[in-house]
């Protein structure tokens, strides 16, 4: 597999050598400044120019500006990301504030939390986040999955979206939704886009390695293909003391891209998509114990993990003057290979046992959107309308082995789960005068879910004398349950203009999640219920937004309320992890940003949430025992913030860039009853470039450097009372150095 890869690599490679480039303009429009002497007029020019733009975003699944958008959002350019570095959501989101990535044991279990709205901190059950692509759900509320985490290279935006989303995004957006925006083909001539870098971990011994490229190709006026493809290598640093074996956990990210469009005339549109991501992990990324040595001293197997996504979607807009028709047809396709050493969790270490589990996961989801969107108001109301299917479906066959000093026994199982939805959205918008704005919206779901256990083989092999060879087949028919929920999410925001530079919002949103079928559990004493109920949460926001000095100052702060009834969360059983409803929860938060442009060279952004997140009940949990009122939920910080310095300076034809950011993540717990007590920690990043856009393919030479002051600490945490408690740790300190070519 690592021969393959290199092959691609050098590939591509040197394809990026031959044909060039990556695009990178700055996020904020800005004026260019000479070293040399300017005209009164021009110079006064370049400082009225030296605005903060607002980001264009589509959250609300039409165009419009980030700052029109009545709910609490943050909105990342593509360019702006590919300046810092960032390839991933989990960096990207150290600068949104109230959000926590959950990095899990791989990358394809991860998960991220919106103000506190957790399942727990063990990757355990459906997502509270749910993540877009476009309007693709890549997250599915019915059917736990591979976690999708697309590149950001050559996305045209990446939106965070905080509170419930489900009028316009379903049962995956509880808490919030993260969306990735690709870039579109263009018509107007031939473009492309390339990268290569090298980089350093600390405390591993190998090299990674990123490459990208995108092409532009308009075949005619009417016309065009847009691919987008990237190859990384991210270098192990964890070490096996007990094999010598080092940075077990290297990481390699594969994604190709492509999107045709097609546009006949300038009303109507019809655009393909297909899209492969894959990624391949060499060790799970924990250690034993607490401390964040970098080091894992109990593995016995060699444990990984192999993830694939393929979409393929096809859409068609189709202008018809007050309104416009949009269809969107979607198939996405799921896999997962992975083996976990399980020995030391069943408390086996040192017996010469060794247990492995085996987990092949394989999801069919289909989607069908057709919605109608208003070009211009209907009895003063700007519109968008649709109508929503899906059809999802999943197996996920696993097996034990376990390896005994003189025989092996394998016993298997399985789950099947089988979710169709169906739901009619509206979001209403309509302006009163100069003061005030409303905004309404609603969805009316249905959904249907079926789905059970399954026992397909067990047998041993080597067998000693006496054993049986074969354990025979056993259905687990019993299981099979079906689960039939309705209902309906609603929304509503007002927005007043207080003058032209102040706007009050104030807003409520109800979300809700669906209930499901929970897995398996391969050994019958352990009890294991087959389904969980929905829950729903109530989220109440209160925000002032402020733009002053000719928009080169903003300044926004927003204080939020969420009731939260019928958790759903996970556990465990010995090994075995399921979903079950428990309690309430409340949580109360503030969260400012501010955003400066100082002068034409410096400008400088900060931003802070607190957040208290708390069961409001007492209630009895299975695995962690009784739970009293006011316990803190897991993965839930006090306090998040990001600050970020940065200083551009043109000298001709030269462009200089350089980023400072500093992310802070408070402490929090990893379970109810907090038996890994997760530290606050803080990183450092800086990035450096230098472009000459004279130059014949306009090169910029990047130094990024990620965590520069190498800090390690706990960002996950789980434990098995009385046998084993393990963490995941932050990367180290990676720093890399990076060409960019643009044609």
């Amino acid at each position: 597999m690592r021969n393959r890869r290199n092959r691609l690599w050098t590939a591509l490679s040197a394809a990026i050598l031959v044909s060039g480039a990556v695009w990178a303009p700055p996020v904020w429009a800005q004026a260019a400044e000479d070293d040399q002497a300017d005209s009164g007029s021009d110079s006064k020019k370049r400082d009225e120019a030296a605005t903060l733009d607002a980001v264009v975003v589509t959250a609300r699944k039409r165009t419009e500006s980030v700052r029109d958008v009545p709910t609490s959002i943050d909105a990342f350019t593509g360019a702006r990301l590919d300046e810092l570095g960032y390839t991933n959501v989990e960096e990207l989101l150290k600068l949104s504030p109230g959000v926590t990535y959950e990095s899990g044991f791989t990358p394809s279990s991860s998960s991220i939390i919106v103000r506190g709205i957790t399942n727990d901190s063990r990757g355990v059950g459906p997502r509270t986040v749910g993540r877009f692509y476009g309007n693709v759900p890549l997250t599915n509320a019915s059917i736990i999955g591979v976690e999708v985490d697309p590149d950001v290279f050559d996305m045209s935006a990446v939106e965070v979206l905080k509170g419930p989303q489900g009028t316009l995004f379903g049962g995956s957006a509880l808490a919030g939704a993260i969306r990735y925006v690709p870039n579109m083909p263009e018509f107007d001539g031939f473009s492309g886009a390339a990268s290569i870098g090298a980089s350093r971990v600390a405390d591993s011994g190998d090299t990674g390695s990123e490459y990208a490229l995108m092409l532009n190709i308009p075949a005619s006026d009417t016309f065009a293909v847009r691919f987008a493809g990237t190859l990384r290598h991210v270098p192990g640093y964890l070490d096996n003391v007990r094999t010598g074996e080092k940075d077990i956990n290297d990481y390699e990210s594969e994604q190709a891209r492509v999107i045709a469009a097609w546009q006949p005339t300038e009303r109507f549109g019809v655009n393909a998509q297909y899209m492969r991501y894959r990624t391949d992990l060499g060790g799970f990324n924990y250690i034993d114990g607490r401390q964040p040595v970098r080091k894992r001293t109990m593995l016995l197997l060699n444990d990984f993990e192999t993830a694939q996504v393929d979409l393929y979607g096809v859409g068609v807009n189709w202008d018809l003057g007050p309104a416009s028709l949009v269809f969107e047809s979607n198939r996405l396709k799921k896999e997962r290979d992975m083996v976990n050493d399980v020995t030391q969790f069943l408390g086996l270490v040192g017996t010469g046992i060794t247990v492995g589990q085996t987990f092949q996961e394989a999801t069919d989801q289909k989607t069908h959107e057709i919605r109608l969107v208003s070009n211009q108001p209907f009895a003063g109301w700007d519109y968008t309308a649709g109508l929503f299917f899906m059809d999802s479906a999943q197996t996920r066959p696993a097996f034990l082995e376990l390896t005994f000093p003189t025989y092996v026994r394998r016993q298997g199982g399985g789950a099947t789960v089988q979710a169709k939805e169906k739901a009619f959205y509206f979001d209403l918008t309509r302006r009163f005068g100069e003061t005030f704005e409303l905004n309404l919206g609603g969805r009316y779901f249905d959904q249907s879910t079926r789905g059970g256990t399954f026992q397909d083989f067990g047998y041993n092999s080597n067998v000693p004398p006496g054993i049986p060879a074969e354990l025979p087949y056993v259905p687990n028919l019993s299981s099979m349950v079906s689960l039939n929920e309705d209902g309906f999410n609603p929304k509503a925001a007002i927005r007043w203009f207080i003058n032209k530079n102040t706007t009050l919002v104030a807003s409520y949103a109800q979300g809700f999640r669906f209930g499901g079928i929970n897995g398996f559990s391969l050994e019958p004493t352990v009890p294991v219920p087959f389904t969980y109920g929905s829950d729903e949460i109530n989220n109440y926001e209160v925000g002032l937004r402020t733009a002053w000095l000719e928009n080169r100052l903003t300044a926004d702060v927003t204080a939020f309320y969420i009731d939260w009834n019928n958790l759903q969360i996970g556990q465990r059983a010995g090994i075995y992890a399921f979903v079950d409803n428990v309690g309430s929860a409340r949580v109360k938060g503030i969260e400012g940003a501010v955003n400066a442009l100082l002068n034409q060279n410096w400008s400088v952004l900060l931003n802070a949430s607190y957040q208290d997140a708390r069961t409001s009940e007492f209630f009895q949990s299975g695995e962690f025992g009784p739970i009293a009122s006011g316990t803190r939920l897991p993965q839930s910080p006090y306090l998040t913030g990001a600050a970020q310095l940065r200083y551009e300076r043109w000298k001709g034809p030269v462009w200089f860039d350089a980023s400072l950011t500093y992310a802070y993540r408070g402490s929090s717990t990893n379970n109810l009853v907090n038996s890994i007590p997760l530290n606050g920690f803080g990183t450092l990043d800086l990035a450096l470039s230098v472009q000459n856009t004279e130059m014949k393919m306009q090169p910029r030479l990047s130094l990024v450097a990620k965590n520069l002051t190498d800090e390690s600490e706990a960002t996950f945490g789980f434990g098995l009372v009385g046998v084993t408690n393990v963490i995941s740790i932050n990367q180290p300190r990676t720093v890399m150095l990076k060409l960019d070519l643009s044609f």
